[in-house]
Parts: structure tokens; C-alpha cells; sequence
């Protein structure tokens, strides 16, 4: 069987990789670096700055190493995609077993208007994936555009002096991302966010635990508030807001426009039958879109911007595509039970429903709670700020068992790692009774969550 797969992101790679496994004849065709987002302007480069940035390591030398890791992770990509036909270029999905693929995005944006520009190639197919991902959200502002200085969360990666004022817009996971990293390295930072608290996708209590930790450590917050306009003062820019009935400014070196991302749904103009809107391209649960035989994964779908999504999203496809071939398919992936992390200084994790959610599906839980503070391992490595929490379903519930785990939200050392028990537990619908009785080494931070349940 062939499969074209279009994007070389963790979605597109990965299961070009496993499709290969399986016996796929396999073309992958990407525009971009093998590793997408995630590899060269997204999780690694953040991740190299979270960690530098807490040894003051001058931001130079960060941007050095990171460049280091990023090019080492990129050959081992290109390693495992060894027996996978790579295309260059910019493809379009013509109908159900038909990509398009042009030399340059001009080119396939010439085609809209013209029969006459012919691709460079038309590759055919028994089945398609897409997986090209997101671009940087912009607010489309006075100024934004034509300001110096205003940076996207991939220039920042690039900048070689560190900023003394950073103004960051927006204060969800990338914005607070990197306004940990510059506020650990000593830079003035303010966050400003439309709503009226920081990452309002995630559990509030955890979100505003956070705030006051960064609070403390200098950020300084403007909740509530809509930015109406940049403009330059000085050598800076000027960043103006209205919170409220209130208009306000701020004075800065750089600003960082960090308001999300938003799906590139570009591989699917021009094409009858595949549907898609400004969340993404519409797909069903098995991922396949409106056209039958093809699929989209990952941040084009719109259904859940991470890379590990992106990956399992992939398998899903995969497998279904397997079965309706009647090939044999070994799995069990549970796609509700999706871990997430922010990588801020401390990091918090979280995984299934938080208190919010529960209150709006009317479902009634517990909350269970311990504080890093009373934590051996944690007050011993000098990360006594923190919590863990795990909510359970209140017996007697149709459709859960007696205390079992609906979700944990973690805030501290090693949350990332830390939420990966609990994911393993919710994905066989365990309890907390099951979780108390596991044996967990002392001292260590997993006590965290075995403390929480006692």
C-alpha cells in the first residue's frame, strides 16, 4: 500500500516511521525541517532556554546550544526516516488519492488563479496524511506588523542580548513559557492576557498558584486586558492596553506576541470535499477527514495542539487505515487521557478533568491534595513550592467506579515527569484505593502523588 504523508513534524515523521514498519510504501513531503514546530522553533529550543535560563547562562551561549541540540535531534530524525521517500516542497490534496506539489508557496497560490501553473509533481496514492501543523497566531493590531522589536515566539529563540523589558502578549503555555526563562534571567517582564487569568484551558487553582510564584519572582501580570496598539518609543516600543474602562501602557525593549497558534490548513484550498474552518480540518474519531482515505493529525485538526497528540493521533489514523484493509491491529489507545505540560519555572502538568470540568459535566468528586513543602525529597533538592492534587469520582456515579481517578494537576519539580503515573493508572480506570496501595521509593517526588491519596 501507498501512503503519502504531508508534513514532517512529530505527526508527519512518526508515522512515516511506523507506517514504513508496517509495510507502507511511504512518501513523506514537507516544506520545511525534518521535525517540524516542535523540533526547530518549538519544544526543543524552549526546553534547551528552561534549562539554561536556570543556571544563568548568558543568552548567547543558549542560543548556541541550542542550535547544537537541535541539529543533532534533526540528523537522528533523518536517521530514522531512512526507506522513506522525502519530497521537497509545497503540497496541495487534489481529491482523495491525489497530492500536488510545487516548488515554492507562491507558486501554489499562482495555481488558485490559473489553470495554466502546473505543479512539479502530481503524486498518487492509496491513502493520505496530513499533518502540516500550525504557524504563530499574530494579532492584527496598529503596529504589529511594522514595529521593530515585535517578535514571534521562533525570533525569539534567535536573539543574541538579552532584553532588559520584555512584554509578553498573551499568558497561556508559550507566553509563560518564556516569560519564566526571561524573568530567571533577570530581564523586567510583563505578561498581558485577555482573560481574566493565566492558562485558562487548565485547572484554575493550579493556574493561580502559579501566578503568585511568578509574581513573587518579578513578573508582573495584566489580566483582563486587550492590547489595542504598538508603537515605537525610543530604541523600544510602547505596548498600549485597555483593561476594563482603564487604558494603560507599557514601556519596553522587546515584545513577544505569543497568542497560540492556528492550524495550516493551506494543503487543503483548491480541494473539493475536504472540509475545514478556522479550527482546523475536520476529521472524525478514527482522524480520517470528509474524503474517504485521507486523514489529518496533529495541530491541523485543531482538536489538541501537542506533539505527542500529534504522534498518537498518527497511530490511530494508521490503525484504521489497517483495519478497513483488513490487516491486524493490536492497540488500545485512549485518546480522552491526554497529558499536557508548561515548562515554566516551576513547571505544572495535568491530565483529564479539572474541577471546572467536573462542575460543568455534573460530575461529583473529591479533591485530594499534598503541598511540595511536606514533600522529604522536595524540601531536601531545595523545591518546596508546589502541590499535587488528584480529583475522584464520588461513588455511586453511573458510568465511573467508586473513587476513581478523574485527573491530577501538578505544580512543582518534575511535574512532567511525575503526571505520566497518573496517566498510566486513568487509562485502566483505576482508583485511589489502587493508587494508595502501590509502592512508591523513599525518598522520591512520585511520594508527591501516593501522599496525595492517603
Amino acid at each position: 500500500m501507498r501512503l503519502i504523508v504531508i508534513g514532517a513534524g512529530p505527526g508527519g515523521y512518526e508515522t512515516a516511521v511506523e507506517a514504513r514498519r508496517r509495510g507502507f510504501e511511504v512518501i513523506l513531503v514537507t516544506s520545511g525541517k525534518l521535525g517540524g514546530t516542535c523540533l526547530n522553533q518549538g519544544c526543543i529550543p524552549t526546553k534547551c532556554f528552561c534549562h539554561d535560563a536556570r543556571t544563568g547562562t548568558p543568552l548567547s551561549e543558549m542560543v548556541a546550544r541550542k542550535r547544537q541540540v537541535v541539529e543533532k535531534l534533526g540528523s537522528g530524525v533523518e536517521q530514522m526516516l531512512k526507506g522513506v521517500e522525502i519530497i521537497r516542497g509545497i503540497a496541495r490534496v487534489a481529491d482523495e488519492r491525489t497530492v500536488l506539489v510545487w516548488p515554492t508557496e507562491e507558486e501554489s497560490i499562482q495555481n488558485q488563479t490559473s489553470a495554466e501553473n502546473e505543479p512539479a509533481l502530481s503524486l498518487r496514492a492509496d491513502k493520505i496524511i496530513i499533518a502540516t501543523g500550525s504557524h504563530t497566531a499574530w494579532l492584527r493590531i496598529p503596529g504589529a506588523d511594522t514595529v521593530a522589536g515585535v517578535l514571534s515566539s521562533t525570533d525569539i529563540l534567535n536573539l543574541e542580548e538579552q532584553p532588559q523589558r520584555l512584554t509578553v502578549i498573551g499568558g497561556g503555555v508559550i507566553g509563560l513559557e518564556f516569560a519564566s526563562i526571561f524573568n530567571s534571567l533577570g530581564s523586567e517582564v510583563t505578561v498581558i492576557e485577555y482573560c481574566r487569568n493565566i492558562l485558562p484551558n487548565l485547572d484554575s487553582d493550579i493556574a493561580k498558584r502559579l501566578r503568585q510564584i511568578l509574581s513573587k519572582r518579578g513578573v508582573r501580570f495584566i489580566l483582563g486586558a486587550a492590547v489595542t496598539s504598538i508603537q515605537a518609543s525610543g530604541e523600544g516600543q510602547q505596548v498600549n492596553y485597555l483593561a476594563g474602562n482603564e487604558t494603560g501602557s507599557i514601556e519596553s525593549d522587546k515584545v513577544l506576541m505569543a497568542c497560540g497558534r492556528v492550524p495550516d490548513v493551506r494543503v487543503a484550498y483548491g480541494c473539493k470535499g475536504l472540509e475545514f474552518n478556522r479550527k482546523g480540518i475536520v476529521v472524525d474519531e478514527n482522524m480520517q477527514t470528509s474524503l474517504k482515505g485521507v486523514y489529518a493529525v496533529g495541530d491541523v485538526n485543531g482538536k489538541m495542539m501537542l506533539a505527542h497528540a500529534a504522534v498518537f493521533q498518527g497511530k490511530v489514523a494508521l490503525n484504521h487505515i489497517c483495519e478497513s484493509e483488513g490487516l491486524p491491529v493490536h492497540s488500545r489507545i485512549r485518546q480522552d487521557i491526554m497529558p499536557s505540560a508548561v515548562f515554566t519555572c516551576p513547571p505544572l502538568s495535568s491530565v483529564g478533568l479539572s474541577e471546572e470540568a467536573c462542575k460543568e459535566r455534573g460530575i461529583e468528586y473529591k479533591v485530594f491534595k499534598s503541598l511540595y513543602g511536606a514533600s522529604g525529597m522536595a524540601l531536601a533538592s531545595d523545591c518546596g513550592e508546589g502541590i499535587c492534587k488528584v480529583l475522584a469520582a464520588k461513588p455511586g456515579q453511573e458510568g465511573f467506579r467508586d473513587w476513581q481517578i478523574l485527573g491530577c494537576h501538578i505544580l512543582g519539580e518534575n511535574a512532567p515527569d511525575l503526571i505520566s503515573e497518573v496517566s498510566v493508572l486513568m487509562n485502566y480506570d483505576a482508583t485511589v484505593d489502587e493508587l494508595s496501595d502501590i509502592i512508591h521509593p523513599h525518598p522520591s517526588f512520585s511520594e508527591l502523588i501516593l501522599n496525595a491519596v492517603k
